[in-house]
């Protein structure tokens, strides 16, 4: 059965596992290929539209001048690394899953199989993490630190740290293959997500004082219009990046009860390894559903986003006969 290293708790959740099928897939318990089953279809029908929705997020904010705000140019790099997630991760996985499923390709052809999609969704969730905490950076700095935000948001500063994130995402794995040890990149993976949540909540509890003595300014104190407008705008852009916070946190609880789960019943080897059969796949889909609610959120929040992919279908509608 597919038994997950008793040894360490670490590597039992959906990120850094690298064990494999160790038996045949038809001793795969019921509830095991019923997991499996739904998994595969969830990711079948998401994975298209996280790769589209993201793909038009980005081409919007790059065509239209009036989103190219340092706020809405990070969403959109951000909306990059969720469309890689459906572009790498999402079909690895399904194609991990099915061969899982049918007991097809025997055990190598599913060993590289499951090491690609590991890399895949390790180098895409640190990416996205950094991102994260790149996002929130420009809100602090927009909302509590004004007067400072022409210094320290530049568009040179931007590209130079989109451009770090990746470099790390993509050379962690490069050594992993290399070095054939997953500890690097397991270790970089769990620091991202573990900085990323302790930046990102004291982060917002800053913003939250903020935002309460803002209001209460401009109810005691006569502040000129531009100002209130200033302030309502940045508001909007922090909702905005509040719900894609909140997003990616909700996608990650069902990975947090998967460890616990596992943790606590990590010396029962046979439920360990039903629990880790059941619940693995759900984790891995949680932790990359969060990239196709992203362009959901940037299209309820965002009108000149929501047109522009509205108007989408219509515009390949009078494109094909053109062409034709």
């Amino acid at each position: 059965m597919y038994v997950a290293n008793s040894t360490s708790g670490f590597n039992l959740t959906f990120m850094c596992s690298n064990n494999t099928l160790d038996e045949p897939a038809s001793r795969l318990s019921t509830q095991a290929q019923i997991s499996l089953i739904i998994n595969i279809i969830i990711n079948i029908i998401t994975c298209p539209f996280t790769v589209l929705l993201n793909a038009l997020v980005i081409i919007a904010v790059k065509t239209r001048p009036t989103l190219q705000s340092y706020a809405n140019i990070l969403l959109a790099c951000l909306a990059a690394t969720d469309a890689v997630s459906g572009v790498l991760a999402q079909p690895s996985f399904i194609l991990y899953m099915m061969l899982l499923l049918l007991g097809v390709g025997g055990k190598s052809a599913v060993d590289e199989v499951h090491l690609s999609h590991n890399s895949a969704l390790r180098a895409v969730l640190v990416c996205s993490s950094l991102h994260l905490i790149l996002v929130t950076y420009e809100r602090v700095i927009a909302i509590k630190f004004t007067m400072y935000y022409p210094v320290f948001v530049t568009t040179q500063k931007l590209k130079v740290a989109v451009i770090a994130f990746w470099l790390v995402s993509i050379s962690s794995e490069l050594i992993n293959h290399a070095t054939e040890d997953s500890l690097l990149s397991n270790v970089i993976t769990a620091l991202a997500l573990i900085f990323c949540v302790v930046f990102v909540l004291i982060s917002y509890l800053l913003l939250y004082k903020e935002t309460l003595r803002l209001r209460k300014k401009m109810k005691t104190e006569q502040i000129p219009q531009e100002e209130v407008e200033r302030i309502a705008k940045e508001n909007k852009a922090l909702k905005t990046t509040v719900l894609v916070v909140g997003a990616v946190l909700l996608c990650f609880i069902p990975v947090f009860i998967h460890l616990l789960l596992v943790l606590l019943w990590s010396g029962d080897v046979v439920y360990q390894a039903s629990l880790y059969n059941v619940l693995t796949p759900f984790s891995r889909t949680f932790s990359m559903f969060n990239s196709f609610l992203n362009p959901l959120i940037y299209c309820l929040r965002q009108r000149e986003i929501r047109k522009f992919v509205l108007r989408f279908p219509k515009v390949i509608q009078v494109v094909q006969p053109v062409e034709n």
